[in-house]
């Protein structure tokens, strides 16, 4: 953890993404597997499939990962939480029944996002997945999702939080500032900001929007960039 926490002070830029879109339905997966040589979908849990602590797929979310099933097959889809499925699970009780709710699979992992690529990488198996580019990281958190996947070459596609307001109401208080603040300091127009996304790291296969699109719908200039630079009100 402290090696990942050090690895972003020297290089802000591992917490800007490849792609941001409102939500998981608005990636284009099809073309993420033709043409950007990904054979394997990572999605955080809460507020990026589920509302926080919950095990339905929220209705924003529920197009988007029947798409990434459909594309990639059932098992090279897959959730990574840093709650289910580590070390704070006892007996992975909370993973198991993630697993039996939402039919997709919970990678078991000691070390929490930024960290856990050696479980990953176990998780799918050499037969799948021969190099981390060949994985996409789909979350709502910039200083773990997303700095997790770009630590080690993934494709990043960073969303907006499923829910607000009353929705949001059994979501982590401390991360929910936490990630208010991430998305302002990245996202706002300011000299920062602006920096940090013009050092994006590139994907070894995917080289930008302009030359394969990966965003079905584009995200609204207005709702989706208030959100991205305020956070949700709780």
């Amino acid at each position: 953890a402290l090696l990942s926490l050090g690895s972003i002070i020297r290089r802000p830029y591992l917490a800007s993404p490849h792609v941001s879109v409102a939500t998981i339905s608005e990636v284009n997966y099809e073309a993420m597997r033709e043409k950007c040589g990904i054979k394997a979908i990572i999605f955080d849990k809460d507020n990026t499939l589920t509302a926080p602590y919950e095990n339905t797929i929220h209705p924003l979310a529920s197009s988007g990962l029947e798409s990434a099933i459909q594309t990639f097959g059932r098992s090279n889809v897959a959730i990574l939480s840093n709650s289910a499925g580590t070390a704070d699970d006892p007996g992975y009780e909370d993973a198991t029944e993630i697993e039996k709710a939402m039919n997709i699979q919970v990678i078991r992992h000691d070390e929490k996002k930024p960290g856990g690529l050696k479980e990953v990488m176990d998780h799918f198996g050499t037969d799948v997945i021969t190099e981390p580019s060949q994985l996409c990281m789909v979350g709502d958190r910039l200083l773990t999702d997303i700095v997790f996947g770009n630590l080690y070459g993934m494709l990043t596609v960073h969303t907006l939080p499923l829910c607000s307001g009353k929705e949001n109401k059994k979501d982590n208080k401390i991360a929910n500032v936490i990630r208010t603040v991430e998305n302002k300091a990245l996202y706002a127009n300011w000299v920062g900001g602006r920096a940090v996304r013009k050092r994006t790291l590139e994907h070894k296969v995917w080289k930008g929007e302009e030359d394969c699109s990966l965003i079905l719908v584009d995200v609204d200039d207005g709702d989706a960039t208030e959100e991205k630079k305020g956070g949700e009100e709780n």
